[in-house]
């Protein structure tokens, strides 16, 4: 996968703000898409049917992608259809490392991402995720607050969640991410 050019695929809940912060993260991203050399990048704009059939243009988009976007709110955890887009992502991480798959966080709602554990031998897929605190089961990958977030960050280096879509400083907080994600592309730190 790593000679291919990067895709990247944007996971998120559609909800009221969630969908307008990653609608901008996704026009911005499209905006340098070539500078940046990506191959895509996918936003289920049209809430794709959800349900235990994926569309065809889901699976495509997740088959070729290299980068993989969540867009982390109380919301996306606890969504079925956030679930298996992550689960195919962490799996495909797990196999490959980030070589095959780059998993990247961005905090859209102020969560505790340390508590954020990944369980992926589940019986049950609905629960192939759980806080921390909950679960008897120890995760093989680290929690979300150990991989890779994109931000955003604070003037001190502290992640903080995303302004919402009424703050100016949205633009810059995007800006942000953007820049973040263009430093995990092959040659283009």
């Amino acid at each position: 996968m790593a000679s291919t050019a990067p895709y990247v695929f944007m996971s998120y809940k559609h909800e009221p703000n969630t969908t307008g912060v990653t609608e901008q993260f996704y026009q911005q991203l499209r905006m340098y898409q070539k500078g940046f050399g990506l191959a895509g990048v996918f936003m289920d704009k049209d809430k794709l049917k959800a349900g235990s059939e994926w569309s065809a243009e889901v699976m495509a988009a997740l088959a070729q992608t290299t980068h993989f976007v969540a867009m982390l709110t109380n919301g996306y955890w606890l969504s079925d259809e956030c679930h298996k887009e992550l689960a195919y992502a962490v799996d495909r991480y797990r196999h490959g490392g980030s070589e095959a798959m780059r998993l990247l966080f961005v905090q859209v709602q102020k969560i505790a991402p340390e508590l954020l554990a990944f369980d992926q031998d589940a019986a049950d897929a609905n629960v192939a995720f759980m806080n921390k605190e909950l679960s008897k089961v120890a995760p093989k990958l680290e929690t979300v607050g150990d991989l890779q977030f994109l931000g955003p960050f604070n003037d001190y280096a502290q992640l903080v969640r995303l302004p919402s879509e009424q703050d100016p400083l949205l633009g810059d907080a995007i800006y942000q991410l953007v820049m973040r994600l263009k430093e995990t592309l092959p040659g283009k730190d």
